[in-house]
């Protein structure tokens, strides 16, 4: 209203009331048709999003004409300046409604339908009317012939971060030890991956050799029965609530907390409910995400978790300040194996699936090769060590099964890889193997006719069609392969057979140098096997492996995680906990 007044008393209008429109009676103006033929609904711009690529769809929208709803509840119009992505995550236009004011403009708050003058400052109307003067009205993009597929990789992107010379240390516990140099801590001799190789079908799992539940002990008569009572009534207030989440997480807690004491029961069969519902509301988020993910910084990457819910809450109690996932500056990037070969792998997943629903944008989940029936469900294998046995150990067998098939039907949805800043390239295990011919991997990972697999490998025997085959292969790579030792033998394109079993490749120097170069990338961040410090770099410093559980199996490893941001790769190591001995016994008496 003060800038209406303002612009009435520069045009010396008098206190008679007059409409407030303000481009009144501009509508049969030159002007106002140039901005008409400026501007484009929001379905328009969806599709140009869509189909064009990240440089196009700059180029395409600059300059255009757009009515939307702005913060201030009303409708605006003004022309798009650029296009950039906000803090939260989400892709924004930024558009000029006049008098030297910018709008950050969500593409869903764009209107289909078209303005009237009264919506229309002068200035805008000026300003537009010069852009449409220098450059043609916009035109629907031409098809492209489906030979000519460009890569969906975005051209533009930030410089290509440095690595960090030095690594922060962290004692077991809690306390900084300093900074060590990467190529001494980062280098040294790294274990053997125990992982098992493909192709084994999960087992039926007796009932009879169930261990006693531990875990979950009754709460009646436990000294903290109100503070459970609490979490409960607090958490059935609204389940479109948030509370419900953070309940579920202090839930969670107290339970991995008080394992095996009295005093940290919950009911078995309201926490399963809890987890249950949790398992839905977070399919129904994960179905809309893509299976490739653009992620920006700052942010900090996390490989395997294998079920140490210490390692995973003293990392996000270090790096989310009060406790509040939304007030964290940095987002954060997971790479798989949350579950298997640990005792908590239930409250691990279950805490970052909550974390998850409380805050999307902050929390990104990428599928490993243990978030598939057929490895987790594997107890023949991994015997008291797998994810269906500490559910079927937690719950009983017939509430287990359902826990196990619900986040197993979570785990389907979870994207294959993600790329940060648009130069590193993030996967569980490693890039998708590449035989010659066009290279369209990347394409086929970021269209929207990938697969969701239930199972990563196939049944055997099972019939498959040539694009389900070969999406389904390519996700095997993504989570399964492993750089090339020095002596593996490897194809003319650098790709070699993996020791884990049959059909699983290897990655050398001359793979990753030819993908890192089509797709214009600087480094791959993957997970998948354990390293002696929790981090390990090669390939001329562009590989880097990430292993953030500790101790993993009694091996005394360290756990790592890193950090991108401010134009630098930041490693950070937790050391493992001393070990255990046993002391030495008493000399016998003398006689």
């Amino acid at each position: 209203l003060k800038l209406q007044f303002l612009y009435f008393i520069e045009r010396g209008m008098s206190g008679k009331a007059r409409s407030a429109s303000p481009a009144s009676g501009m509508e049969s103006t030159p002007y106002f048709e140039k901005l008409q033929e400026r501007w484009v609904p929001r379905d328009q711009l969806e599709e140009w999003y869509r189909t064009l690529r990240q440089d196009e769809y700059h180029r395409r929208v600059k300059g255009v004409a757009v009515r939307f709803l702005a913060a201030d509840m009303s409708y605006k119009v003004g022309w798009v300046s650029s296009w950039e992505r906000s803090n939260d995550g989400h892709d924004t236009l930024l558009v000029d409604v006049g008098k030297g004011a910018t709008e950050q403009v969500l593409l869903r708050n764009v209107s289909n339908s078209r303005f009237a003058a009264k919506e229309v400052f002068p200035e805008v109307l000026n300003r537009l009317h010069d852009a449409a003067v220098s450059s043609p009205p916009p035109t629907k993009p031409q098809p492209q012939a489906p030979a000519v597929v460009p890569p969906t990789i975005p051209v533009q992107r930030k410089a290509h971060p440095e690595l960090h010379p030095h690594v922060l240390l962290i004692g077991h516990d809690g306390y900084t030890m300093g900074q060590e140099p990467v190529s001494e801590i980062v280098s040294r001799a790294t274990m053997e991956d125990p992982d098992t190789p493909r192709g084994r079908e999960a087992a039926n799992f007796p009932v009879a050799q169930a261990a006693p539940d531990a875990h979950m002990i009754s709460r009646e008569g436990t000294g903290t029965a109100a503070m459970v009572y609490a979490l409960e009534k607090r958490s059935q207030a609204s389940h479109d609530d948030e509370r419900w989440l953070r309940s579920l997480i202090e839930m969670t807690r107290a339970l991995a907390e008080n394992e095996g004491r009295r005093g940290g029961g919950v009911s078995k069969p309201y926490y399963c409910q809890q987890v249950l519902l949790l398992c839905k509301h977070a399919e129904g988020l994960l179905g809309k995400e893509k299976l490739f993910m653009r992620l920006s910084s700052p942010l900090y990457v996390f490989g395997d978790i294998h079920g140490n819910f210490d390692d995973l809450n003293y990392f996000l109690d270090k790096l989310i300040p009060f406790g509040e996932i939304k007030c964290t500056a940095a987002s954060f990037l997971f790479l798989g194996d949350y579950v298997d070969r640990g005792d908590f792998g239930l409250e691990c997943t279950v805490t970052l699936l909550a974390l998850k629903c409380l805050a999307p944008h902050k929390i990104n989940l990428l599928r490993g090769n243990h978030e598939t029936p057929e490895v987790n469900g594997d107890i023949a294998e991994y015997g008291e060590l797998s994810f269906k046995h500490e559910c079927i150990r937690k719950f009983g067998e017939k509430h287990g099964e359902q826990v196990w098939e619900a986040i197993n039907r979570v785990f389907r949805l979870l994207p294959g890889a993600a790329v940060i800043d648009e130069t590193i390239f993030c996967a569980h295990g490693g890039i998708p193997r590449f035989a010659g011919g066009k290279d369209d991997r990347l394409s086929i990972l970021d269209s929207h006719e990938f697969p969701r697999l239930p199972r990563i490998q196939n049944v055997p025997g099972l019939p498959e069609g040539a694009f389900a085959a070969r999406c389904r292969q390519m996700m095997e790579d993504l989570v399964w392969s492993d750089p090339a030792g020095a002596h593996d033998a490897l194809d003319m394109y650098g790709f070699g057979d993996n020791r884990r079993g049959p059909g699983l490749k290897t990655f050398g120097t001359k793979a990753v140098d030819d993908f890192l170069n089509f797709y214009g990338f600087s480094h791959i961040f993957r997970a998948h096997q354990e390293k002696s410090n929790g981090l390990r770099i090669s390939d001329s410093g562009r590989v880097v492996t990430i292993f953030s559980t500790s101790d993993y199996v009694g091996h005394q490893n360290g756990a790592g995680i890193v950090y991108v941001g401010d134009g630098t790769i930041r490693m950070i190591i937790k050391q493992p906990p001393p070990p255990i001995t046993q002391p030495l016994a008493a000399p016998p008496p003398r006689k």
